[in-house]
């Protein structure tokens, strides 16, 4: 027994030097790109067993991306970031092979990361988050979802050994729940914390039983594991004029109507989309397609454009699109079958290595649609798409009223 401890501490005194060595050459390399107060923030790594794995799994030789914000980043970080380094860096550091890959929003990229402690993650299958990124009108690489988009950019390119080093001008805060997210003010949910409030108690009233109030609740808390929401903006709700009336007179069409803006049980990020079926939480089929005008989701006869993708949730995703998904049909059989296969799909153990998704390519020169189905792709993917002639400053301004209508939708679901 003596000898068998012996040859424990031994062993993980090995990890803590090999780890120690590895660190020593990345902080290095990151004090000479200008990131020196991440090294005093990622110096702490190797004196808790979170940062041990972290800090032995990148060094394993395989690909990694890490999103290094620069001094003046970290300096203007909100505390409650930085005085969790481990967490903190756990989000900034991607499995898999990214170079070549490059995409112009709306299309993003989007790799998993390391974070998945359950204080800030609650996706499905018990995975890590997620962060997404896309080269910007101004030409630079932004990482989205951030509280402010013109803070978040790519600011110099190195690496180290095997890890691919990004400078990036802000800490990079990991998504809220969707209440946060809502209230946050950011480029993509800019003014829908007080919007979803109004309109929820317009819906509800106080009337609906507290069974229906504590469903919503736990929506807006981050109570489920995995959803994607297709959120129809303002414009399309205002769109429909008077003929929402009788849908909002109507409970049992309006809860329809939401659960075919939703895929139950699994996170589905933008470039995973096309070339895929889904069947939504009232059992109806989403299709998708991309062309030179942007990226599309179709239910029956409406087809929607997306025109904000991967609004990253805490447990789950949302896309902004500009039609409301108008179908009254549902096939329970349907819903509770594809939320059962959901969830068995998110109980396998996967590794990704690579971005999610697969390459998606648009041109507006082509005038035609384009895309590659090769699942998990690494490949270069670019889209100069047109975005209802709408200039990135312009969508952010958007309101998103209707979003706030998705919510009941997962009564439906409970």
């Amino acid at each position: 027994m003596k000898l068998l401890s012996l040859a424990l501490l031994a062993a993980a005194n090995s990890v803590v030097a090999q780890n120690s060595t590895f660190l020593d050459g990345l902080m290095s390399t990151l004090e000479h790109a200008g990131c020196t107060s991440l090294t005093q923030l990622a110096s702490s790594l190797n004196s808790t067993s979170q940062g041990q794995y972290l800090l032995k799994t990148i060094s394993n030789g395989d690909p990694y991306v890490l999103f290094a914000p620069n001094d003046t980043a970290v300096s203007n970080a909100p505390s409650n970031l930085t005085s969790n380094p481990a967490d903190l860096l756990s989000y900034h550091v991607v499995h898999g092979n990214f170079s070549g890959q490059s995409t112009t929003y709306p299309n993003t990229t989007v790799g998993r990361t390391f974070l998945n402690d359950t204080t800030y993650v609650s996706l499905e299958g018990n995975k890590s988050q997620v962060v997404a990124w896309a080269t910007r009108s101004d030409g630079n690489v932004h990482v989205l979802n951030q509280r402010s988009d013109s803070s978040s950019m790519v600011t110099n390119v190195t690496s180290y050994g095997n890890v691919t080093i990004y400078v990036v001008s802000s800490v990079l805060e990991w998504p809220d729940n969707f209440s946060g997210a809502l209230s946050a003010d950011t480029p993509y949910l800019d003014g829908l914390g007080a919007t979803i409030s109004n309109v929820t108690q317009s819906f509800y009233n106080g009337t609906d039983g507290s069974t229906s109030n504590e469903t919503v609740a736990r929506i807006i808390d981050g109570g489920f594991k995995g959803f994607t929401l297709f959120a129809p903006n303002t414009s399309a709700i205002e769109a429909l004029g008077g003929g929402i009336t009788q849908y909002e007179q109507n409970a049992t069409l309006l809860q329809i109507i939401l659960a075919n803006h939703i895929i139950n049980g699994t996170s589905v990020y933008s470039p995973e989309l096309v070339g895929q079926d889904y069947t939504s939480a009232a059992g109806e089929q989403f299709s998708f397609s991309i062309n030179s005008t942007g990226q599309y989701v179709k239910m029956g006869s409406v087809t929607a454009r997306i025109i904000q993708p991967d609004v990253l949730l805490s447990n789950g995703v949302a896309h902004i699109i500009d039609q409301v998904l108008l179908n009254t049909e549902e096939d329970t059989s349907a819903a509770s079958s594809a939320a059962a296969s959901a969830t068995s799909m998110a109980a396998q153990s996967t590794t990704e290595t690579r971005p999610i998704g697969y390459s998606q390519t648009a041109s507006l020169a082509s005038g035609g649609a384009s895309g590659s189905s090769a699942s998990g792709s690494s490949s270069s993917s670019s889209a100069a798409l047109a975005v209802g002639g709408l200039s990135a400053s312009q969508i952010v301004g958007l309101g998103f009223t209707a979003v706030a209508l998705i919510v009941g939708a997962f009564v439906v679901i409970a």
